[in-house]
C-alpha cells in the first residue's frame, strides 16, 4: 500500500499539517494554506495557519488582513514561490514527525515531484496522506454512500457538523480571485481596491483556512470513530 492511500491514526491526526492550494485550474497554484497544532502535544487550543501567497500579483496584499481574532493562535503570510513552500513543508514535517494531509492528491503529488529534490520528495511521500482515505472509511462504518461523485470534501464537512464561516463562499473561489487580481492590476495596492475586492480577498483566505481546518475535524472525528 502507497503511503498516501493509508488510514491515519488518532495520534497522527492530532499532529498532522492539514493543507490546501487554491488557484485557477490547470494552472500554478495561486496560494497554499496549512493548519496545524504546534508544540510536541499539538494542543486544540494552539493551532497555527500559514498563507503562503504564490502569484507575486498578489504580493502587496500580503499582511494586509489577518484572520478573524480568536481563529487562531498564530498566523502569518509569506510571499514565497511554489518550491520554496513545499520544501518547507516537507522539511517541518520531517523534523517534527508530522502527516502530511490534503484533500486532493493527485495535484499535490504533481507539485511535489516538481519542485522537490528526491531525497526531500522521498521525505514527503512518507509523510504523506490522502484525507479522503481515512474519512471514506469513517464513512463506510456508518453506512454512508461513498461513490465517486458524492466524495466532495463540503458533503463530509456537513456530515461531521463542521460550522463553515458565513464567508465561505462555496463555488466562488475562482470569481473571487479574478476580482482581486482585477483590482490589484487596475489599483495597484491594499488602499485602493474596491470594497468588495477586500472582502473578497478576506474571504478567500477564511475559505482556505475552512478548508484545512474543517479537514483536520473531518480526519480527527473520523480517526476517533474508527479506533473506539
Amino acid at each position: 500500500m502507497a503511503a498516501k492511500a493509508k488510514p491515519l491514526t488518532p495520534s497522527e491526526a492530532q499532529r498532522a499539517i492539514y493543507i490546501d492550494f487554491e488557484g485557477f485550474k490547470g494552472k500554478s497554484p495561486t496560494f497554499f494554506g496549512w493548519v496545524w497544532a504546534i508544540g510536541k502535544k499539538a494542543s486544540d487550543d494552539h493551532l497555527a495557519c500559514i498563507h503562503d501567497i504564490h502569484d507575486k500579483a498578489l504580493w502587496p496584499l500580503v499582511g494586509e488582513v489577518e484572520l478573524p481574532p480568536g481563529t487562531v493562535g498564530t498566523y502569518e503570510q509569506r510571499p514565497l514561490s511554489v518550491g520554496q513552500s513545499i520544501n518547507d513543508l516537507a522539511r517541518r514535517a520531517k523534523n517534527q514527525d508530522r502527516r502530511i494531509v490534503s484533500w486532493s492528491t493527485h495535484e499535490m503529488v504533481k507539485i511535489a515531484e516538481s519542485e522537490l529534490s528526491p531525497s526531500l520528495l522521498r521525505m514527503f511521500e512518507h509523510n504523506y496522506r490522502d484525507g479522503k482515505v481515512t474519512a471514506k472509511e469513517w464513512f463506510e462504518e456508518l453506512g454512508l454512500t461513498t461513490a465517486k461523485q458524492t466524495n466532495t470534501l463540503v458533503r463530509y464537512l456537513e456530515e461531521a457538523e463542521y460550522p463553515l464561516p458565513k464567508t465561505y463562499g462555496l463555488g466562488q473561489t475562482t470569481k473571487r480571485l479574478k476580482s482581486v487580481l482585477g483590482g490589484i492590476e487596475n489599483k495597484g495596492s491594499w488602499p485602493r481596491l474596491l470594497d468588495g475586492q477586500q472582502k473578497n480577498w478576506e474571504g478567500l483566505l477564511v475559505h482556505n483556512f475552512a478548508d484545512c481546518h474543517g479537514l483536520r475535524h473531518i480526519t480527527k472525528m473520523a480517526t476517533a470513530a474508527l479506533n473506539s
